[in-house]
């Protein structure tokens, strides 16, 4: 089958490798779309072991079920599904306390991480555990972000948002925005982006939101963001500097939200932290419940994926849009590879 894997040269090549087996008590399926994530893009050119010469990227993938292996019940062929991104080991201290999500063991078993094939193909075979099923009337291009949408509800869950509150977004990324979709869907809409991008802040005011300069706010302060401090704050950049910058801005007794993954330590003002008693939290996954939340919303028409997804391509694109995704004044901002789309 075709893939797309890194090469020698850490590009995204084409390639044809062996087509999976459907062994008992799994599903092949017939990927469709896989979205591209950061971290397909930090995975490219990383010199992590991982991700080798070969691997198969991606993890955020809807598809057709091709064929069912032996034991498993509840699916068939040409069920169309959306897949978790990984399965939980059973055995560790995140997994025995509930918090599976977490597992200590993920990057083992995650999709596209070096060890599990990813999405990035023309089939993959998976446990049945990991299936969603997309609901008749919501297209692939559309299924297509669900577990990146249900990573984003995962921090809005984390930020105890509500509506009323202020909310400002550092990054108008992907996850940036389809946290501020989340938000919405929740009726929390006094949302305001930070972004130095002028393509993406012109992608969020299309979009009925709110988009400040960087540099504006570098210049003035909060006084750039409107009348109200934030009472929640989403970092969704991954650069050094924007938990600091987050940690100014968060008005008394706001709640940070971390989903970015800087490449360095970060430096922030712990005396602020302190007078201004914020709270901090990490956001790194999601829960099987919150990609159910999220295809829910996407089906129900309150979270709208075009605003969002700005290019599906055939697997001959790949390395393309990894370039235009990686281009700090691209106008790319949810990318979707289409494995079995034909290249012309």
């Amino acid at each position: 089958m075709k893939v797309a894997r890194i090469s020698p040269d850490r590009t995204i090549e084409v390639a044809q490798i062996a087509e999976p087996i459907t062994a008992p008590n799994t599903v092949k399926v017939r990927v469709e779309r896989c979205g591209i994530c950061g971290t397909d893009l930090v995975a490219r050119t990383s010199p992590n072991p991982r991700w080798a010469v070969g691997s198969v990227l991606g993890h955020e993938i809807v598809g057709t079920v091709a064929e069912v292996g032996e034991g498993v019940a509840g699916w068939a062929a040409g069920d169309r599904v959306a897949l978790y991104h990984g399965s939980p080991c059973g055995q560790c201290e995140m997994c025995l306390s509930g918090r599976d999500y977490l597992c200590l063991d993920h990057l083992d078993s995650a999709l596209g991480h070096g060890v599990a094939q990813g999405g990035y193909a023309e089939h993959i075979v998976v446990s049945p555990a990991l299936l969603h099923r997309i609901p008749d009337g919501l297209s692939f291009d559309q299924a297509g972000i669900t577990e990146p949408l249900a990573i984003a509800f995962h921090g809005v869950n984390k930020s105890s948002a509500k509506p009323g509150d202020a909310v400002c977004i550092l990054g108008a990324g992907p996850i940036g925005a389809m946290t501020a979709a989340a938000l919405k869907a929740r009726d929390i809409t006094d949302v305001v982006f930070v972004d130095p991008n002028p393509a993406r802040r012109a992608l969020m005011e299309k979009s009925s939101y709110r988009a400040v300069d960087l540099a504006a706010v570098q210049r003035d302060g909060v006084e750039a963001l409107g009348a109200r401090r934030p009472t929640a704050i989403f970092e969704c950049t991954g650069h050094v500097d924007a938990a600091g910058l987050a940690v100014e801005l968060i008005a008394y007794n706001g709640r940070i939200v971390l989903q970015g993954v800087p490449k360095a330590a970060v430096l922030l003002s712990q005396y602020s932290v302190v007078q201004k008693e914020v709270e901090i939290v990490g956001s790194a996954s999601c829960t099987q419940a919150e990609m159910e939340e999220a295809m829910g919303h996407l089906a129900a028409g309150r979270v709208r994926a075009e605003d969002i997804v700005t290019a599906v391509v055939p697997l001959e694109r790949a390395d393309a849009m990894f370039d235009a995704l990686l281009d700090p004044a691209g106008d790319q901002l949810k990318v979707l590879i289409a494995p079995n789309m034909p290249a012309n």
